[in-house]
């Protein structure tokens, strides 16, 4: 099983958006350790959200059915443990370092416009139906109105 997780890597997309994603992180705080951690939280935590929205929107009758919050910690709990073994199992994350620290200043530049098209995108999937509902009207999910208490229970009080 070890060697499984060790093999494991991510999409050549997210390796390049999280070396980017380090690369700007390593050169405002150069004196700290934590340039990994901070950027497989970034890559990894749009990414959750943009799963999620999917989900919610497209998913499962018995996923939408959920209550949301009982859902939501479960799903953020094992995204996070998948993104662990893909960026931080066993220092994975400096052989992604390695793989894209040829390229140059500009390219790293084109790189951070690429990361924040990401982001934008993850947060645009994660929360198009809030916006499609607020701003335009629009249903997307449709909302399940509960039962009223039975009259013989409200009396019964």
């Amino acid at each position: 099983m070890k060697e499984f997780l060790a093999n494991i890597r991510p999409p050549k997309f997210l390796r390049y958006l999280f070396f980017i994603a380090f690369s700007g992180y390593r050169r405002f705080k150069s004196d700290r350790e934590d340039a990994h951690v901070m950027a497989t939280l970034l890559v990894g935590g749009f990414s959750t959200f943009m799963i999620y929205g999917l989900l919610l929107w497209h998913g499962p009758e018995e996923f939408q059915s959920l209550n949301k919050y009982l859902s939501v910690l479960p799903f953020f709990t094992l995204v996070g443990f998948v993104f662990y073994y893909l960026f931080l199992y066993q220092r994975k994350w400096g052989y992604y370092v390695e793989e894209f620290k040829h390229l140059k200043r500009r390219q790293r530049r084109i790189g951070f416009i690429y990361l924040f098209i990401y982001l934008f995108l993850c947060l645009f999937i994660a929360l198009h139906p809030v916006i499609l509902e607020d701003v335009f009207g629009i249903e997307v999910i449709e909302k399940k109105i509960p039962d009223p208490i039975p009259e013989k229970e409200y009396l019964r009080y």
